[in-house]
């Protein structure tokens, strides 16, 4: 309540009702509902099998009208022509069989049939299309009745079905799993490549030179993260820049194949969320008095010693946060390793994916969406819980 106050204070009432209520609907609008609405729809299982057989019968009644529709015409069509016969006309049928300019392909038979139609032909073959009706008809009743039973059986039903057949789908259990060993890989190679980075640009980089690395780091982010990804496919790729040069210069006698397995999916997102490591922990190194280190290395502490009892401690804040973002979008990537990954390094986002577009199976994609956003928010509290820190921390 005093933080509250202390807001009103600040910004006055109007203001502080405007942030708190758009605050307010862009947490339950974009955060809260679609998140309800993916957890009730993951809980929600319709059997594929009774799916599958709804849209056969409904095929089939559909096909059965079309049927029922032509004999109709067919039917309409030679009460015409009896009727013309009856009342002593000429039959409007006879001879239009024949070919003409408009119909060139008519055969013979054809004419012949229409010409050598009697009364009692054409009352027969109307008795035969109105039996035929009648059993379509009959078979529409029949497959309105099965329709029913089978979209009963189709009907949504709610239980932890979807979230079972990741845990008995080998092969899917094998990809989350490895997705998430491989997230946690890209948020360590990051964090020991960042680290140094970050303290030479907050401690011991001179302005002008510090302002270079920095503009060198941010710059290929101004590309298209897509581009970037290419890019490294065209230095991975069999007939790549790296293969060429180690080719030229003798190292190896065939191409390596870097796509094989996960290397060039770390090393493409390593690359492609590099800066969501390095700037945290610059700004919390940032914020660190220059003399700590100076009076412990003036104390004969080692340079080991100095990052592990002072820099480490005070940037720890900052490390959590490089690795809860780094490791939510290695989890959450599709790009990287759909254009990096060869056919054994398939990630977890593109069987979601899989699921809701090619599947298009909702409840399914929704349980396995969840699953990892369920595993985000674990590792985010044991991010919090290793590093000793908390949101008002991790907020500064």
């Amino acid at each position: 309540m005093g933080a509250v106050q202390d807001f009103v204070r600040r910004y006055g009432g109007v203001m502080t009702a405007y942030i708190f209520a758009g605050c307010g609907i862009w947490m339950i609008g974009m955060i809260v509902l679609p998140q309800l609405l993916m957890l009730e729809k993951s809980l929600t299982y319709s059997d594929p099998a009774a799916s599958a057989q709804v849209a056969q019968i409904q095929a089939r009644t559909d096909g059965l009208f079309v049927q029922i529709t032509r004999a109709e015409r067919d039917i309409a069509r030679l009460q015409d022509r009896l009727s013309a016969i009856e009342a002593g006309e000429a039959d409007p049928a006879a001879g239009s069989g024949a070919a003409t300019l408009l119909n060139p392909f008519a055969s013979p038979s054809q004419a012949e049939d229409a010409a050598a139609a009697t009364p009692e032909e054409l009352r027969a073959e109307i008795e035969t299309l109105q039996a035929r009706i009648a059993e379509a008809r009959a078979q529409i009743a029949a497959n309105d009745a099965e329709l029913a039973d089978s979209q009963a059986a189709a009907q949504p039903q709610y239980g932890l079905y979807n979230y079972e057949e990741l845990v008995e789908n080998d092969l899917n259990r094998a990809i989350f799993f490895k997705t998430i060993w491989a997230s946690v890989l890209v948020t360590f190679v990051c964090l020991v490549v960042c680290y140094p980075i970050a303290f030479y640009l907050a401690k011991a980089a001179p302005g002008e030179q510090a302002a270079l690395l920095m503009l060198g780091l941010i710059v290929p982010y101004w590309i298209n993260e897509i581009l970037r990804t290419f890019a490294w496919l065209m230095l991975l790729s069999d007939g790549g820049v790296i293969n060429d040069l180690l080719l030229w210069l003798g190292v190896v006698a065939e191409p390596i194949r870097w796509r094989d397995g996960s290397g060039a999916v770390i090393v493409g997102m390593t690359y492609a969320y590099i800066l969501f490591m390095v700037f945290p922990i610059y700004n919390t190194i940032d914020t660190l008095d220059k003399n700590q280190i100076e009076a412990a290395r003036d104390l004969g502490a080692p340079w080991w010693r100095i990052h592990w009892r002072v820099v480490i401690p005070h940037a720890k804040p900052g490390i959590a946060v490089g690795c809860i973002m780094t490791f939510m979008l290695a989890a959450g990537s599709y790009a990287v390793p759909l254009i990096l990954g060869g056919t054994t390094s398939k990630w977890f986002t593109e069987v979601i994916y899989d699921a809701f577009n090619e599947g298009n199976d909702w409840g399914l994609g929704s349980a396995y969406a969840f699953t990892l956003l369920v595993t985000c928010i674990l590792f985010i509290l044991a991010m919090m819980r290793l590093f000793k820190v908390n949101l008002q921390d991790i907020a500064k």
